[in-house]
């Protein structure tokens, strides 16, 4: 099923610790997938809300140095949705 952005933005708010939004991105964006999940370290001095990593295979995605952090939803469910993005979980 296809993630839409509006969808992408109201999991994000409703997201509890240690839980994550993962998608597949669509093929034609170079595929792979990305991870969205609360950053632990927020709201330190300096940190981001949440947290998006992106990657070929989910392990691989799991290592990777965020890509986007931010305190609002809307731009990372904008760069997802924006891929044609599939829900995983």
């Amino acid at each position: 099923m296809a993630a839409n952005k509006k969808e992408i933005i109201t999991k994000m708010e409703a997201m509890q610790n240690g839980n994550a939004l993962i998608f597949r991105l669509g093929a034609v964006f170079g595929a792979g997938m990305a991870v969205v999940e609360l950053n632990q370290a927020y709201p330190q001095k300096g940190q981001k809300k949440f947290l998006m990593r992106w990657g070929k295979e989910m392990e691989d995605t799991k290592k990777q140095v965020p890509l986007l952090s931010t305190d609002k939803a809307k731009s990372i469910a904008g760069w997802i949705s924006d891929r044609a993005a599939e829900w995983v979980s």
